[in-house]
This record gives C-alpha cells, structure tokens and sequence, in this order.
C-alpha cells in the first residue's frame, strides 16, 4: 500500500533502484515514524468533530470515519502492533520514546554495516553511521511536528518532510552508485572550474558514459582553456582538500569525443624567440571517483603463497633445462637406451651409468641454471629498483615457468595508482633494461669462451646448429661471433653461458612484445596511448597464432598472455600527457628488436648466412 504523499515524493526524487529503498522504508517503520504519520492523518481528521452548530449535523460522519479507521486498522494489523507494543512498553517501563531511539540506532548500524560490505570496507564507519542517525532524528521529529501542529498551510511542511527524506536517501546511497550530490556542489562552486581553467559543459555518472563496469563517479566534460597539467593539479589539490582521501581524480581522453582536438591549442614559445602554434591536444575528461575502487588490490597471504610456489617451480624448470641441455654428455650407451620409450617404464638403471664419473656434466649443468635464474631474478630487480625510486608500490612476483627456456617471465602487479603514463613506463622499462643487460653479458662471456683455447673440452656443450636458426637476429650474432666455419658443422662446442645467455634474452623479448600488461604493453601504453597499443596487440596475436614469434614458443605464450595478461594497464590518474620523445624512440626501438629476436630464420636467409650445415642437393 502506497505512503504518505511526502514518502511517494520522495522516492520519486530520489530515483534510486526500487531494491535500494526497501531498507530505508524498513527503518522508517522500524524507528516510529509509520505510526506518527498514521496518528497525525486521524489529527487531521479533528475539524471535522468540531464543536458548534454543526456537530449534531456531522456526528453521523464522524462515526463513520471512526469505523471506517478502525477497520483500516485492523486490515493492516496496526491496531494490534499498537497493543502488543504498548504491552511492552509498560511491563517494561521503558518511554516509548527511548524505545523509538534506540529501535532507529539499531537498525542504522545495520543498514550502515551493510551499506559498508557492498563498498568493500569491511566494517561500518562511524563518520556514516553519525549522519544516517542525525538525519533520521530529524525525520522523526519533522514528522512529529507536522501531526501535532494544528496548521492550516501545509504545503510548507510537506516541502520540509521531503527534503529531509531526500537528505536521508542521499546518505544511503553515497559511496554505493556515485558521487555525492552536495560533494558535486561542493567541487562546482570550489573556484577550480572556469571559463579561464575548464569550461564545464556536462557532468554524469560513470555508469552512464557507455562503461556499466566502470568505478563509482562522475565524468566531468568540457573545454580546456589553460594549461592541462596545472588544471589538473589545481583539480587534485582540490579535492584533497574538499573531501580528503574520499575521492581520487582522474584525467582521461574524452570517451564521446575520440579523435577531437582540443579547438584552439595555445600558442607557445619557438627557439627563436616567435610565436608559435602548439601541437594540437586531445580533448580531455576527468573522473571524480572513490578511491577505494581505483586503488589495485592489495596483497594477501594466499597471494604470497602462490608466490613462493611458482619460485620454486621456476627453480626446478631451470634446472631441469640445464640437465637437458648437457644430455649429450651422458654415456653412448645410456643415450640409446633413453631413446627407447619402452624403457622409461622399468626400474633397471640405465647402462652406461655404473662407472661413469658425473662431475663434467653437472660442472657444465650447473652455470646454466644459476644464469638463468639470475637473468629473471635481473629482471623483476630492475622493476623494484625503479618502482622505490619513483614511491610506486609493486606486488608479489609470480615466475610463470617453462621447460624450454626455464621461464616466460614473471606477473608482477601494483599495488598504487601511479601518477601519469611516464611514471608508468619508467617501472615497466626498467625490468627490461636490467634483463637484457645481464643476458648480453652471459652471451657475450659465453661466446668469448667458445673459441679454441676458452674453456676446457669437457666444459663445452655441443648444441646442433640448427638451434641457432630459431632467432633471427641472435642466430646472425652467434655466426658473426665463431666464424662461418664453426656453424658450417652439424654441432658446435659452446660454453653454458651462451645457453643461458640465449635463454634469458628470448625471455625479455617475448615480455618486451607490445600486449596487454607485459612489459611491451605498458611501455607502448604510456609511449603512444591505447590506440597505438590496441593495433599492436592485434598483429602480436597474429604472430603468436600463425607462429611466425617465437617459433614452438608462440602457442604457450600466447594462451598464457591470454589467460594472465591480455589487460592493459588501468591504474593510472593521468592518462593523456605523453611521454618524452625520447621514451617513445625507445619503446619503438625495443619492440623492434624484440621481433628481431623472436622470428626465427627461414631456411634460405639460415643457408645464405651460414647458419647451419648446407644440404647437399646432387646426393
């Protein structure tokens, strides 16, 4: 059955889902304030009773309405609600009074805790908890006022009700749909917009924008009529102190105008002195949203357990290629007893095994592993290094192991939103820089120590040469460094560190590939933006699905990238000031060099090149 007038008003004031006002109705019953209303229509009723002439005339009528509320009463069981309470209430002895106050701080500090767990809190706030409980104080005792005054103008009252029910709704659902209607006030009369900052020419909820799984907030479009940068700091210094830690500021391309420019770029400065128009800039939008939902999930102790694990599995995979790679320093004998499948499933130890001394293939094993684990262990240092220098905050690191290069990299999250896109590639770069620097120096030490008179002959590894045609970039080196006439024969001697070497850099190519969140995709984020990143993330799944990138590698890490990386970063406030020119020359120039790295050599470059033994076609 429909409410009062005021209540029907104020719920279609408030426009807020109908699932959301069931338990604000529930604690406006619970604390009271049905029965006030209910009591102050049959006030309302008096001058009907009034005395004088016309009593005897309406004592019929009076006598009817008496019934005809009695009746209502006993359909809706108020009348016996009524009884059972004043029941209560006396054997008690509590004022009903009391009772009312503490029925309405019950039910608020549940409607707070619950309102809380949908926001990801936790626990209720007392900061929510004091306002809801105030705010339905004054509900209550606006309600009892309007039935106990004896008033003639009404409408005034009504007026009054509805805003303090508007007030109540606006608690309930601050933090659980958007942002607060008086915080939106508050930030529009701040002074921070203006025709001589930003041109406001629309506000609306995120859910509205076109992006329903987008954080809590409001999308602030409009005109940039200063600088970007200082508009943008003036907006955050702002908010800070508006609203404290509450909300967070973000600055994004605007959704509904991609591809605009901003209308009339400010002019600036040229070297010699002239004026100059500046490169146009695209039109931006900011976003007011809580913090709580644009801060990265943080670290807990499953997280740290999983971390531990895959390490520990990054170090059994390392090991278990280093021992493949030396297998053909195993015995003859042994060799072909381990080509036959039907012999892995006896217990007989191998021949060969019995008098054979192990200390040349684990001497040869052992640099191996330890190299490779230190390349990614280079790696992940390099990130950390230049995420504490710039104040960013990182996660666990998750090692994704593989057989065939011991690795594939590691996931290693955020855990603060960064300030703009070079901050973002400063962290991403660094990981990079320190892998490839630490895996050029296995290669080089490596390649150095397999010529004649290096290392000893029992150190070496033969590897077969048409490994080397896997890369076509790193194979041309290898044939540069030993001569056309090492890798003119079926099988070279190298040192360990050249597999290591050769491992670690196949490594940081696939992570420097331009998708998702590896470290190719924050770098061409931050370097060109999410279109740029978009189109190369495309043609890098085509490489990957066509295996033309990293030859029997592509499928793996391409169903990998899929599975744990294919999402860009998002964590971001500014997200539209480029980076230096200089970064962007260098994010072009490693992913270049990574597809160098990752394309392996077709079997005419491999032959025209020497990579390989030549075949001989009149046999």
């Amino acid at each position: 059955m429909p409410g009062p007038a005021p209540f029907r008003a104020g719920r279609a004031t408030a426009g807020a889902p109908r699932l959301l006002l069931k338990p604000s109705a529930a604690l406006i019953a619970r604390s009271g304030f049905g029965c006030s209303v209910r009591q102050g229509s049959q006030q309302r009723l008096r001058p009907l009773r009034s005395t004088g002439t016309d009593e005897r005339a309406s004592t019929g009528t009076d006598e009817r309405l008496k019934s005809t509320l009695a009746d209502l009463d006993a359909l809706l069981g108020i009348k016996e609600e009524e009884e059972q309470e004043e029941a209560k209430a006396a054997a008690s002895g509590v004022n009903a009074e009391s009772a009312n106050l503490e029925l309405m701080q019950s039910a608020v500090t549940a409607e707070v805790a619950k309102l809380a767990g949908k926001a990801g809190e936790g626990k209720a706030t007392s900061e929510m908890e004091r306002d809801m409980t105030d705010q339905m104080r004054k509900l209550v005792e606006r309600a009892k006022q309007m039935t106990e005054e004896d008033s003639s103008d009404r409408s005034q009252q009504k007026e009054a009700l509805q805003q303090e029910f508007e007030q109540l709704l606006n608690i309930f659902f601050t933090g659980e749909n958007s942002m607060d209607k008086a915080d939106i006030k508050r930030l529009k009369e701040s002074g921070v917009f203006g025709p001589l900052t930003f041109w406001v020419t629309e506000i609306k909820n995120l859910e509205e924008a076109g992006n329903p799984n987008a954080a809590s907030g409001v999308l602030i479009r409009g005109n940039m009529r200063s600088d970007r940068a200082s508009v943008f700091q003036s907006l955050c210094d702002k908010v800070q102190e508006l609203f404290g830690p509450k909300y967070s500021v973000l600055m994004i391309e605007d959704p509904e105008a991609l591809g605009e420019d901003e209308p009339a770029p400010r002019p600036v400065k040229a070297a010699d002195g002239s004026a100059a128009a500046a490169a146009p800039e695209p039109r931006v939008a900011f976003q007011v949203v809580l913090t709580s939902e644009v801060t990265p999930p943080q670290t807990n102790g499953w997280k740290v357990t999983v971390a531990g694990i895959l390490l520990l599995l990054l170090m059994a995979s390392c090991v278990q290629l280093s021992l493949v790679a030396n297998i053909t320093k195993l015995p003859k004998e042994t060799l072909e007893w381990l080509a036959n499948p039907d012999n892995l499933n006896t217990d007989v130890l191998p021949p060969g095994l019995a008098n054979w001394d192990p200390s040349p293939y684990l001497a040869s094993a052992f640099p191996v592993a330890i190299s490779i684990i230190g390349v990614n262990f280079m790696h992940e240092l390099g990130h950390r290094v230049a995420a504490a220098v710039r104040g960013v905050k990182l996660g666990p690191t998750y090692f994704i192991p593989n057989l065939q290069i011991g690795s594939f990299g590691g996931i290693t999250p955020l855990l603060s939103l960064l300030k703009d896109r070079s901050q973002l590639w400063d962290v991403a770069a660094a990981g990079p820089i320190a892998g490839v620097s630490a895996s050029i120096a296995l290669l080089a030490i490596g390649l150095s120590q397999s010529h004649p008179g290096g290392l000893p002959q029992e150190l070496l590894v033969p590897v077969p040469t048409q490994l080397f045609q896997g890369s076509l970039l790193l194979g041309s080196v290898t044939r540069l460094a030993l001569g056309p006439e090492a890798l003119a024969r079926p099988d070279v001697m190298i040192s360990p560190l050249v597999i290591a070497g050769w491992c670690g850099l196949i490594t940081n190519a696939l992570n420097l590939l331009p998708v998702g969140c590896l470290d190719g995709g924050r770098m061409v984020q931050s370097a060109f933006g999410m279109q740029a990143l978009s189109l190369s993330a495309f043609f890098t799944y085509v490489g990957l699905g066509l295996g033309l990138l990293g030859s029997s590698l592509s499928l793996p890490f391409g169903l990998y990238v899929l599975i744990c990386q294919r999402t860009a970063e998002k964590y971001i406030q500014d997200n539209v000031s480029p980076v230096a020119s200089q970064k962007q020359t260098a994010t072009a120039m490693a992913v270049l060099t990574a597809v160098l790295v990752l394309v392996p050599m077709a079997p005419e470059v491999a032959q025209s090149v020497g990579v390989g033994p030549t075949p001989n076609l009149f046999m």
